[in-house]
């Protein structure tokens, strides 16, 4: 997969057992939290999604968030997440640079397609595409990109043959939407 100078720094909240009188509760030891140069970055898993680090990170993401009782290797829905450090190099020219590689790996044919108005839960707008060709199965069918002046986070959504698309969209929505990026010193716990 993409292969560059990827600095990162995450870590793991101790995980707190859920009351049993509160279902909304849910541990949090798979948070990452990553902080940049400008912004500290907490990104929660979708639903019970769990995260994975040293597999993701030999196909080269930083890390990802598979199904909970799901083997990485066997996950038929999987939300990768990079985290590049893009200094000197303008938002604008490294997603293209970005887009242009998922052309260039999947051909001509692929179509890259803007998704309009989704929004991160520290409440920006974050740039969002569809990725698919007609003639050809492709497991990557989202990504998003977020400006963080001096970082660069990517999400892709990745599925299997046998997921639904609609239902796979709907686990990355949620990450997106429990994404934040925070000033420095607020962690914007939930």
């Amino acid at each position: 997969m993409r292969h560059l100078w990827i600095f990162f720094v995450i870590c793991l909240v101790a995980g707190q057992t859920a009351s049993s009188s509160d279902s909304s509760s849910y541990t949090d030891d798979n948070t990452a939290f990553f902080e940049g140069e400008k912004l500290t970055y907490v990104v929660y898993p979708p639903g019970d999604y769990r995260m994975i680090i040293d597999q993701a990170s030999d196909e080269g993401y930083s890390f990802a968030f598979i199904p909970p009782e799901s083997d990485y290797t066997a996950a038929e829905v999987m939300v990768g997440v990079n985290i590049y450090k893009i200094r000197g190099i303008a938002f604008e020219d490294a997603l293209a640079q970005d887009t242009a590689g998922l052309r260039e790996h999947y051909g001509a044919e692929v179509s890259i397609r803007a998704v309009d108005s989704i929004f991160t839960g520290s409440g920006e707008m974050i740039p969002t595409f569809y990725v698919n060709d007609a003639k050809a199965f492709i497991p990557n069918v989202m990504i998003s990109y977020y400006d963080g002046a001096t970082e660069m986070l990517i999400f892709e959504l990745i599925i299997s043959p046998t997921v639904a698309r609609f239902e796979a969209e709907e686990v990355f929505m949620e990450c997106l939407e429990r994404f934040k990026a925070l000033p420095m010193g607020d962690l914007g716990y939930e």
